[in-house]
C-alpha cells in the first residue's frame, strides 16, 4: 500500500483550522500566497542569504516572511519573536526550498524564536516545499536536518521534506546550560507542533523531540565536570507524519509531562542501522504523559510502540504490524516518581509480533487495563501483562491466525473489518477512551468492534484541512520562562546545541526487560504537570469538528 501521506483519512478529529479573515493571522497565509505561491510576504530571505536575524530586520508579530524557492547551502533563523495572538509565519514562495550540505550540524536552524511558524506550504506546487538535507556524521558531531533550540518555543513545522540526515531528521529541544538558562526548573519549551512532513533515510531517529529522560548529564562548564538537566515540554502535537526507512528509532519523545499528542503518524522500517536500544518504532518515555492514537507503525527488529519510564499513558486506535519485537511495550522501570501511573490500551490492532503482542510491566502503575484489542499471532503471547502488574483485560481478541478474523485484505495490509469479521460488534463498551475509530467512523456505543477499524458500509469523514492551526498556548505566555532570550549556541555545527547527541542522550533501555534507562528516573517532574488521570471523555462529532484536539483538556472526569 502506499505510505505517502494524505492517502488515506487517518482520523477526523484535528485542529481547527485558522479564521478566514484578511491579512496574516497564525496559522494562515494571505489569500493571493496560497493561491499562486508569489513572494508577497511582509520580508523576503533570498537563497543567497545564510542567515538572517528577526529583530534586526524589524520582524513582529503578525508578520509574514518568505523563503524564495532555490537551492541554499543552509539556512539560521534567529530571534522571530511573535506573540501569542499573531505568530510570525515563515513560507516557501515562488518554489521549492531547497537546502543541502554536508560538513555542518544542521540544514535548518532556529534559535533564540517564540511564536512563530514555518511552513513548506507556500506553494501549491509542491507538497513539501522545504526540502532539507545535511548529511555529516562525524567524526565530532553529526548533522540533523532541522534543529531548533536556543531556548525556542511556542512553535509549528509543516510540509517539510528532511533526508538523508547524519543523525535525526528533527532535532526539537535546547541542550542544558552551564547558566542554568535553558536547564529543568528554568525553562520550559511550550505549545511545539510538528505536522505533515516526510521525514526519511536518517542515519538517527527520524523525530528526536526532547531529552531521553530527567537524568542528568555531564557537562564541562568553567573547566569542571557538572551534571545539567534538561527542560520540560508542555505542549507537544505530533501528527500526520510520514516517517521511513531511518537508522533508529522512528520518532523519540521524552520529558514531555504536560498536554502531549501523538497521533495519525504513518512510521515504517525503522532501527536499519541495526543499533542496540535504537531500534522502536515510536518511543514514548522519561516522564512523557502521552495520548498516542491512530498511529500506523510497519516493520522493525524491535517494538513498535516502547513506553519506557512514561507517567499517565492512553494508547488506542492504532495499527502495529510486523514487529521482531514486542508491538507495544510498556514498563514503568518501577520508578518511584511514576508510583501510581496508568496505562491504557484500547482498540488497538497488533499483528505478528516477534515476542509479545502487548506487555506491560510495573508494579507502582495501578488501574492498568486492556480493552478492545485485536491482539494475533504473536511468538510469545499476545497480551502479557506482568504477573505484579494492575490489569484488566476486557473484550480482546487473541489466540487466532490472521487470515482468520475476517480482514478486508491483510495480504494487501488492508487491515479494515468485513462485515461478517470476528470482531465486528464483540467489544466491551469503551467510548470513555475511543468513540471514533481510526478512520473516524464513530463506534458502537454498547458493541464497539474490536480493534483499530469500526466497519462500515460508508466513506470515512473527509480529512481536516492542513494549512496550520491557531496558537494555542499550553500554559506560557510572553514574559514566562518559555521561549525568551537566546542561548549562546556556539560556533556553527558544533557539540550538542547542533544535535549531535549520538551516545549521550540516547535511551540505554531497549531490551524486553528494559533495564535502566540512564536517561530517566530522578523524580523531578515539577508541580502541575497535568490533569488527574480519568478515563477520556470525547465530544460528539459536531462539536469535536469545532475543538483542537489537545490531551489536557480530554484527560476529564468520565465516570469512570
Amino acid at each position: 500500500m502506499s505510505f505517502m501521506p494524505g492517502s488515506r483519512s487517518d482520523i477526523w478529529l484535528s485542529f481547527v483550522a485558522a479564521p478566514l479573515a484578511a491579512g496574516l493571522v497564525i496559522g494562515l497565509a494571505p489569500a493571493s500566497a496560497a493561491a499562486e505561491g508569489e513572494c508577497d510576504c511582509d520580508f523576503v530571505i533570498e537563497p543567497d542569504a545564510a542567515s538572517a536575524n528577526g529583530a534586526e530586520l524589524g520582524v513582529g508579530p503578525g508578520d509574514s516572511v518568505c523563503l524564495r524557492g532555490g537551492a541554499r547551502e543552509f539556512l539560521r533563523l534567529y530571534e522571530f519573536v511573535g506573540s501569542s495572538e499573531a505568530w510570525i509565519e515563515i513560507r516557501n514562495c515562488e518554489g521549492r526550498v531547497e537546502i543541502d550540505n554536508a560538513d555542518r550540524g544542521y540544514g535548518l536552524t532556529a534559535e533564540g524564536s517564540r511564536y512563530f511558524r514555518i511552513t513548506g506550504s507556500g506553494d501549491p506546487e509542491h507538497e513539501y516545499g522545504i526540502s532539507v538535507r545535511a548529511t555529516r556524521t562525524g567524526p565530532d558531531y553529526s548533522a540533523s536536518g532541522v534543529v531548533v533550540s536556543g531556548l525556542s518555543s511556542d512553535y509549528e513545522l509543516d510540509h517539510f521534506e528532511v533526508l538523508d540526515s547524519g543523525f535525526a531528521g528533527f532535532n526539537l529541544k535546547t541542550e542544558p546550560t552551564c547558566d542554568g538558562s535553558a536547564n529543568l526548573g528554568n525553562f520550559v519549551q511550550y505549545d511545539t507542533r510538528l505536522h505533515h512532513n516526510w521525514i526519511h533515510e536518517t542515519t538517527g531517529e527520524g523525530i528526536y523531540f526532547g531529552s531521553t529522560g530527567y537524568g542528568g548529564r555531564e557537562y564541562t562548564c568553567d573547566g569542571e565536570t557538572v551534571v545539567l538537566y534538561p527542560h520540560e515540554h508542555h505542549g507537544v502535537d505530533i501528527h500526520h507524519n510520514l516517517i521511513e526507512n531511518t537508522g533508529w528509532d522512528g520518532m523519540q519523545v521524552g520529558v514531555s509531562p504536560v498536554d502531549c499528542a501523538v497521533w495519525a503518524n504513518t512510521i515504517h522500517d525503522v532501527g536499519l542501522g541495526g543499533v542496540e536500544y535504537q531500534q522502536q518504532g515510536m518511543q514514548i518515555g522519561g516522564g512523557s504523559s502521552c495520548e498516542i492514537w491512530a498511529n500506523r507503525l510497519e516493520r522493525g527488529p524491535t517494538n513498535g510502540i516502547f513506553i519506557l519510564q512514561a507517567g499517565d499513558t492512553a494508547v488506542h486506535d492504532n495499527i502495529v504490524v510486523d514487529f521482531e519485537g514486542t508491538g507495544i511495550y510498556a514498563n514503568s522501570n518501577t520508578d518511584p516518581a511514576l508510583d501510581g501511573s496508568r496505562y491504557a490500551f484500547v482498540h488497538n490492532t497488533v499483528l505478528r509480533s516477534g515476542r509479545w503482542g502487548i506487555a506491560i510491566f510495573g508494579p507502582n502503575l495501578v488501574g492498568n487495563l486492556g480493552w478492545n484489542n485485536l491482539v494475533l499471532e504473536s511468538a510469545e503471547g499476545d497480551v502479557a501483562p506482568g504477573g505484579d502488574v494492575d490489569w484488566d483485560g476486557q473484550g480482546n481478541i487473541t489466540g487466532m491466525a490472521v487470515a482468520e478474523l475476517g480482514f478486508a485484505d491483510a495480504e494487501a495490509s488492508d487491515y479494515h473489518l468485513l462485515e461478517d469479521a470476528l470482531a465486528v460488534g464483540a467489544g466491551v463498551p469503551a467510548s470513555a477512551w475511543s468513540s471514533v475509530d481510526l478512520d473516524g467512523v464513530e463506534r458502537d456505543l454498547e458493541a464497539p468492534d474490536v480493534g483499530a477499524y469500526e466497519y462500515t458500509t460508508e466513506p470515512p469523514p473527509p480529512e481536516p484541512p492542513d494549512d496550520g492551526g491557531e496558537g494555542e498556548d499550553s500554559g506560557g505566555d510572553e514574559g514566562d520562562e518559555g521561549g525568551e532570550g537566546s542561548s549562546d549556541a556556539g560556533a556553527e555545527g558544533s557539540g550538542a546545541e547542533q544535535g549531535d547527541d549520538v551516545g549521550d542522550d540516547e535511551s540505554g533501555g531497549g531490551g524486553e526487560d528494559a533495564g535502566a534507562d540512564e536517561g530517566g528516573g530522578c523524580g523531578c517532574r515539577s508541580a502541575g504537570e497535568g490533569a488527574p488521570w480519568e478515563p477520556l471523555s470525547w465530544l460528539g462529532l459536531g462539536v469535536a469538528l469545532g475543538l483542537r484536539r489537545r490531551l489536557a483538556a480530554r484527560l476529564r472526569r468520565a465516570g469512570a
